[in-house]
């Protein structure tokens, strides 16, 4: 009764939201006075926008020969994301995994194409860390009203970014200041959590800066059932960027971020044993040089010194009565440098990238402390055939310190069928590190590091269209196959990592986007995955990933209010059941989000989010694959919360 309930209440809501979006203009006159200017209204997102993540330079979004989806700073703000992790949850194709609080740390996997190995950039800088998944770094990127836009590559993409491409790519493109302005904000929701900012930034004499502070805390959640569920959180940010013109063609930047936090969550595979303690510290600072050499050349170089370091002491039925200590620290340099040059019909773009991380890792067993080199060498050309139809090949070179050299070629042929639609073909291979922890970790219970690994590699091959019907739609479609060989894993007969059998994939994605003026605007989204059955794994990653996945979404928007309503679809995921048990506590179900803002002032906002609107009882990750003998071990999502707070410039 309680599932009917649900569906019943889902099945009202979407019908009222689309149905409002499908009427709306014809009562559109009502709201007239409010309207927002021409220009607002065109800035809202579509296929005419330009990215640069599919090549490193910019290109039209309707002839990426990519399948991109973009977030703007208006979507996070209508949508009042409070972390880049519900950002992504609203991309199509984007599978989020998670159980510590609020998603940070190394509690979250993000899946692109069903591949958790993701490239994440700032500003187009990489900020992996040797055999770190990029999710771990997103708690550095707390500052969601400094980023104009993210864009979200699905595909593999190691030509140009190497390592842990395999998946897709993440690239947070901050805003540059303009006026100056000092915002201050302060939130209050559900489980304790509290937020606390403050921001000043500006543009003078060639100069911009933004400097921001935050403070976030939150308590132990309920989920769906009432349960209670260890998930304290107290967290410190700051962002500071410096920017100059040094002339008209010559810009430098310094940006710094840093988070640390501490928190406790809910230990692994037995809720009676004390919860984890973990103390998180990651910062990172970058300096880049833009310039333009002349009409046809332009350089950027940058230099950056990370550093992430998880402190965590661990309970569980496998681990010591007092609980297992465990360090991992990372220290990187990286040191990168882009060339573009135009020469007729052909756009050259070719870098280098240096990379050194040293690794310590301390736990109850001996430490590792080691070292990884990695030099690379790129090459793109980006030749105009003809009017309609481009071609894109591109060749990299790695020469890493344990691994040796590896190469990742890519080629994609793109076709303007009419001025508003556009095809593409693409063709690329990929690899993939072990990480340290493969190589050389230990634990109370054995050594599981095997230093005889192989780097797991592939390819990719995917079709797509893009298609603008005018008038605010658009339909983006695309089709991946994936083959994987060498796949790194842990093989329960030796207590070892060790190279398994290869992996299969495939899937399709839909995007439809509808604009219907300058209030009311919806999406659609749908993504297909089935990633086979492997030696020591189920189909689909274990039923990490579902088959089906739904986005949907509408936004109303006026002069002073805004709201957003998001539902996420997660339609059978296959998991194995174990001993009469389920691997998830549902196959199925829809979350219901939903954003409101009100501006009381020009400079003064007040905002309300609900999460899980309906209180669903769901789990997006479970215990099950590390201990089999028990069903019923899932690690449970919030349910039903609430966020409000205000938000005062000046």
């Amino acid at each position: 009764m309680g599932r009917t309930g649900s569906r019943k209440k889902l099945g009202a809501t979407l019908a009222a939201a689309l149905t409002f979006a499908a009427l709306y203009p014809a009562g559109g006159q009502v709201f007239a006075a409010e309207a927002e200017s021409t220009q607002d209204a065109v800035s809202e997102h579509s296929l005419d926008e330009t990215v640069v993540t599919a090549t490193r330079t910019p290109v039209q979004e309707l002839k990426a020969n990519a399948n991109i989806t973009v977030i703007t700073g208006k979507d996070i703000e209508k949508r009042h994301y409070t972390d880049l992790t519900q950002a992504l949850r609203d991309v199509p194709g984007v599978t989020v995994n998670q159980y510590a609080p609020a998603g940070y740390n190394n509690s979250t996997k993000f899946y692109i194409n069903g591949s958790e190995h993701v490239v994440v950039l700032i500003d187009g800088v990489k900020q992996n860390y040797v055999g770190g998944f990029a999710a771990s770094l997103t708690s550095a990127m707390k500052d969601l009203s400094g980023i104009d836009r993210i864009e979200v590559l699905h595909g593999s993409a190691s030509t140009l970014y190497g390592s842990d491409a395999k998946g897709g790519v993440i690239n947070i493109i901050t805003k540059k200041a303009k006026n100056a302005k000092a915002t201050v904000e302060a939130a209050y929701g559900s489980f304790g959590k509290q937020l606390y900012s403050v921001a000043y930034e500006g543009s003078e004499n060639g100069l911009d800066w933004r400097l921001k502070y935050q403070k976030d805390k939150s308590n132990d959640f309920k989920d769906g059932h009432g349960n209670q569920v260890p998930s304290i959180l107290d967290a410190d940010s700051v962002n500071v960027h410096l920017g100059k013109e040094l002339s008209k063609a010559s810009y430098l930047s310094f940006d710094f971020r840093s988070y640390q936090d501490s928190d406790r969550y809910q230990a692994r595979h037995e809720m009676a044993y004390p919860a984890n303690k973990g103390e998180y510290d990651h910062f990172t600072g970058n300096l880049t040089w833009d310039s333009q050499i002349d009409d046809t050349t332009k350089n950027r170089m940058s230099i950056s010194r990370n550093k992430y370091d998880y402190n965590l002491l661990s309970f569980g039925a496998w681990y010591p009565p007092t609980g297992d200590p465990y360090d991992f620290s990372v220290w990187t340099w990286r040191i990168s440098d882009q060339f573009d040059k135009r020469l007729g019909d052909h756009l050259l773009t070719m870098g280098f990238d240096f990379t050194k991380d040293d690794v310590m890792i301390t736990s109850s067993s001996p430490s590792i402390d080691t070292s990884f080199l990695n030099r690379s060498f790129y090459l793109q050309d980006q030749w105009n055939i003809l009017p309609t139809l481009k071609l894109t090949a591109g060749m990299r070179y790695d020469n890493n310190s344990v691994f040796g050299s590896h190469t990742s070629p890519s080629v994609n042929l793109g076709y303007d069928i009419n001025p508003m639609t556009h095809a593409y073909i693409s063709y690329s291979e990929y690899f993939i590190t072990p990480t340290p922890y493969e190589l050389y970790g230990k634990s109370p219970w054995g050594n599981h590091g095997n230093p005889n690994l192989k780097p797991e590699s592939g390819n990719t091959q995917e079709i797509g269209v893009a298609h603008d019907f005018g008038k605010g739609l658009s339909l983006t479609a695309s089709y991946f196959k994936r083959h994987s060989k060498n796949r790194v894993d842990y093989d329960r007969a030796t207590s070892k990592y060790v190279n398994l059998s290869n992996e299969y994939a495939h899937g399709c994605s839909l995007q439809l986007a509808k604009r219907f003026d300058s209030h009311v605007s919806a999406r659609l989204g749908y993504t297909n995955t089935h990633v086979d059955k492997a030696e020591g794994r189920a189909e689909n990653v274990n039923g990490y990933l579902p088959k089906h996945q739904w986005n949907i979404g509408v936004d109303y928007r006026n002069r002073a209010f805004d709201s957003s309503l998001s539902i996420r679809g997660v339609v059978d995921r296959p998991g194995r059941t174990v001993r009469g048990g389920a691997y998830f506590p549902a196959d199925s179900y829809w979350i219901v989000d939903l954003a409101m803002n009100y501006k009381i002032m020009k400079t003064t906002k007040v905002y309300l989010k609900i999460n899980n609107l309906f209180n669903k009882f769901y789990a997006e990750h479970s215990g099950v694959s590390d201990n089999p003998s028990t069903a019923g071990q899932w690690w449970t999502a919030p349910g039903r919360s609430f966020v409000v707070g205000v938000e005062h410039s000046f």
